[in-house]
């Protein structure tokens, strides 16, 4: 049986028109893409029209002067060098100079140097006010951005990695500034380049002009024939670098293990290794774009030795003069730079597009736990905590963390919660000041639902002291008036006689001023769990939230944090997650929890003569200690 040729042909006919037609949807939505980043982000520019309008000002002014230079070196060419008679445009010069080719040689030389001053400072004020918007826009945005971020709740960052949030903050901002600033600047100046030089080359000569503009679809197909390569390339160095600083990071943060363990040959080995995958890959992408600089060259390179064939056939033939010649030529050579950078627009638009959807991605999220409606503000609460029928799971889809937790508090109750590692004690007590929304139940202070208090208000009635520290690259005494931003110095010294850490903080080399490094790193543990025990002091809140406070200090640390702590915890509603039972004394109840519900409650005597899972807990931990 014969095939159908008509039906090969439509069914080929059909392909094709699919492939256009998908080639054309992803056009569509890239520009979908970019007008929705431009319009969202559009008022960072709008603030700043006058000066951006300035900087295109001063651009297209500097271009215009860019097209006039040449024709001063025409003018000396033919004017001066072979004598000619000056254009009609000019007869007020040649009234001046008296036909005096010395006088005209020195008004055409100041008038070189005159279009150099002012074409500098046209470059000056365009890159000054361009700077003042790109910089300003970037500052702007990254300060929203930044305070938007403050406000997502735990959820979303507990999803998200803190390098990713700082690559948005910085490199993908900047990127975001090419879009309004660098983008129209480059676009505006060259394209009224292109089009004047094409015009005026026309104008001179168009055959010629004709014979120069076929390096255009060259060109074109040189961009597209490299552009997938190259940007594989780039990525691939990029992802490469990115490597290279996570195990760079990685290594010298752990500093202490790898000298301790004589590693120092297999980290340089291992970042020797990275170092040179990352150069191959470098390589491949200079390559590639030596490449096309080589390929474009040569194609300009010929189209040019054509050009200068007829032309120098009609300068001799008296069609050109060779004052026209030397413009034709200098536009000639220019023309390809700003060609180029109009052929890279889309890409620059694309990479733009793609960190302002990023961005964009964090500004319209919303936080999950915000204000209500008609939230009041709590005032000073007493501290009488209530958990009813509380259920809780992080996500909708995840298992719940607790079930049913029922949990009554009075106000100055000191209550350890312990349990097993993963039973819900963290959940439990992130509740309270809202850094996560209940699934089901209520959690009330005083009498009133959390939800229908303010989170400000909510968040100034309690205080906390996690595991680890959390110190920032700041004075003692700036860190402790975190917990209130208005301390006077004699608050904080005060503060810190409460928790026992005055004298440690007077003998530093400069007092409160002593700046303690990054995450305290100039102090040892005991003393900055001290420190951010007077910060909760300073805060002076009717209820107090501890996580493990006292894990991982040795002896001697651990009694000091302990009699801050008590000091701390007096006339105050305490919560204590504890996985060391020795502190529990210090506690009025003790609350087990186990798979997120609670199996046990009572004083620590009471629990012990049960030989629930509070002694067994006690037991083992006893147990080892022993040993």
């Amino acid at each position: 049986m014969k095939a159908d040729p008509n039906g090969g042909r439509a069914g080929l006919l059909q392909g094709v028109a699919g492939i256009l037609r998908q080639r054309w949807q992803r056009q569509v939505r890239k520009w979908r893409a970019f007008f929705r980043v431009t319009r969202r982000l559009a008022p960072y520019a709008r603030k700043r029209a006058r000066r951006l309008t300035l900087a295109l000002a001063c651009a297209c002014g500097y271009m215009l002067l860019r097209l006039i230079e040449p024709w001063t070196l025409k003018l000396i060419f033919d004017n001066v060098l072979l004598g000619d008679p000056l254009p009609s445009v000019l007869a007020a010069v040649e009234r001046y100079t008296g036909g005096s080719r010395i006088a005209l040689l020195n008004i055409l030389v100041a008038a070189i140097v005159l279009l150099a001053v002012v074409r500098g400072v046209l470059y000056y004020y365009q890159k000054l006010h361009g700077a003042l918007v790109g910089q300003g826009m970037v500052a702007d945005l990254r300060l929203d951005l930044y305070s938007h971020l403050q406000r997502l709740s735990f959820s979303f960052h507990d999803r998200r990695r803190t390098g990713d949030l700082l690559l948005r903050l910085t490199s993908d901002i900047r990127v975001i500034r090419d879009i309004f600033l660098s983008m129209p600047l480059s676009s505006v100046g060259e394209l009224l380049m292109i089009v004047g030089m094409a015009s005026v080359m026309f104008l001179m000569d168009w055959r010629l002009t004709l014979i120069s503009l076929t390096t255009i679809p060259g060109l074109v197909l040189l961009v597209r024939r490299y552009r997938r390569p190259m940007k594989r390339a780039m990525r691939k160095q990029r992802q490469r670098e990115g490597q290279l600083a996570t195990l760079a990071s990685e290594a010298l943060g752990a500093i202490k293990v790898v000298q301790g363990y004589r590693r120092e040959r297999y980290e340089v080995g291992r970042f020797g290794s990275q170092n040179k995958r990352t150069l191959r890959s470098g390589l491949k992408a200079a390559r590639l774009e030596a490449r096309l600089r080589w390929a474009t060259e040569m194609s300009l390179a010929i189209v040019t030795a054509i050009v200068l064939a007829v032309a120098i056939r009609r300068v001799l033939a008296g069609s050109l003069s060779p004052g026209d010649l030397l413009v034709f030529f200098s536009y000639l050579r220019t023309f390809n730079r700003p060609l180029r950078r109009i052929s890279k627009l889309a890409e620059r638009a694309a990479r733009g597009t793609a960190a302002g959807e990023r961005v964009l991605e964090m500004l319209e999220m919303e936080p999950t736990v915000r204000d209500r409606r008609r939230a009041i503000d709590a005032g000073r609460l007493r501290g009488e905590i209530c958990y009813k029928d509380v259920s809780f799971a992080y996500r909708k889809s995840d298992p719940r963390v607790l079930s049913d937790v029922q949990l009554e508090i009075r106000p100055g109750e000191r209550v350890a919660i312990v349990g097993p590692t993963g039973s819900g004690k963290t959940s439990l007590v992130s509740l309270l000041p809202r850094f996560y929304e209940v699934s089901s139940g209520t959690v009330t202070i005083d009498g009133r639902d959390v939800r229908d208090l303010t989170l400000a208000s909510l968040r100034r009635n309690i205080s906390l002291v996690f595991q680890e520290p959390v110190l920032f690259a700041a004075s003692v005494a700036e860190n402790i008036g975190y917990g209130k931003p208005d301390a006077t110095r004699e608050e904080v010294i005060r503060a810190a006689e409460l928790v026992g850490i005055h004298p440690i903080v007077a003998g530093l080399y400069e007092g409160y001023d002593t700046v303690i490094g990054e995450r305290g790193g100039t102090l040892s543990g005991g003393q900055r769990q001290c420190v951010a025990i007077a910060r909760a002091m300073i805060k002076d809140a009717p209820i107090v939230i501890l996580d493990e406070p006292t894990t991982g200090l040795d002896g001697q640390s651990s009694a000091l944090v302990l009699e801050a702590l008590r000091r701390l915890m007096q006339g105050r509603t305490v919560l204590m997650i504890t996985h060391q039972l020795h502190t529990v004394p210090e506690a009025d109840r003790v609350v087990v929890i186990e798979n997120g519900r609670i199996v046990e409650e009572g004083t620590p005597a009471e629990l012990l003569s049960h030989g629930g899972l509070f002694a067994r807990l006690h037991r083992l931990q006893t147990g080892m200690l022993s040993a």
